[in-house]
């Protein structure tokens, strides 16, 4: 769990923790100063535990750096991914927005960093100027449409679908001509992500390599043909015979990864 000064987690100083991140792009390297002093960076490590549900703070987290993932454990052990959020996102658990963790675990995929605001901070820097209380509520309202597709995919794609799109958000955006950074992703953690067994995404992974869209090394995943695995993503792979529904769709739910 990570911690105010004292907790054991590095600031890094000299360096404002909000720079180049887009919720705060609207204001002044003069603005940025002020609200950065209370908001300060936190180091975190790949598997590092950010937040715990079982010793609930309001904090609210800012991604510098990194990705992490969200999730719920269900009472007979399995872990349902929600979210991954990555540069420039918001989570926590901070009643002011309306964001609530819940029984939601949070956890950094890879090394990274994050601004952590406490809620006085946020009632007094975010909810005081009116740009930023607007790009959170942006953001916000895309968590919602984000979550509702995760669970429309869980339903109506295939493991193979359901991998390649993981891999897509894991990579990030850039040029299509450009190898984006390996996904440093085992194949049991990544079929946490997907929602599957091991065995199953280890087999979708096998039918990618194949195709030419990744390769496999080990503890990482190297991603050939972004355009090429976004399509696979998005149903490509379908046949005609399946009429429109992903064959095999939600057959990897009865068997999720244990924490």
């Amino acid at each position: 769990m990570l911690r105010r000064p004292g907790g054991g987690v590095g600031v890094e100083e000299g360096h404002h923790c909000l720079d180049e991140v887009a919720l705060f792009r609207d204001l002044s390297r003069r603005e940025m100063a002020a609200m950065a002093a209370g908001a300060p960076r936190r180091t975190v490590a790949a598997g590092q535990v950010v937040y715990d549900p079982s010793r609930p703070t309001s904090v609210l987290f800012i991604v510098k750096s990194g990705r992490f993932r969200l999730f719920r454990v269900v009472p007979d052990g399995r872990t349902v991914t929600t979210a991954l959020p990555g540069p420039g996102a918001v989570f926590g658990q901070m009643d002011l927005l309306g964001m609530q963790m819940g029984g939601t675990w949070a956890v950094a995929l890879e090394p990274g960093d994050l601004c952590l605001m406490s809620r006085g901070d946020v009632r007094s820097m975010l909810l005081g100027d009116p740009r930023i209380a607007a790009r959170v509520a942006e953001q916000l309202g895309a968590r919602i449409v984000e979550l509702e597709q995760r669970l429309a995919d869980m339903v109506g794609k295939s493991v193979l679908e359901r991998t390649a799109h993981t891999l897509v958000v894991l990579a990030g955006p850039g040029p299509s001509d450009v190898e984006p950074a390996p996904v440093r992703l085992t194949h049991e953690q990544l079929a946490g992500l997907v929602g599957a067994t091991r065995e199953r995404t280890t087999t979708a992974l096998g039918e990618l390599a194949e195709r030419g869209l990744v390769s496999l090394h080990r503890g990482r995943i190297r991603i050939r043909d972004r355009v090429g695995l976004a399509a696979v993503a998005d149903g490509a792979a379908r046949s005609d015979a399946t009429g429109g529904r992903s064959e095999g769709s939600n057959d990897g739910d009865e068997g999720f990864p244990r924490l």
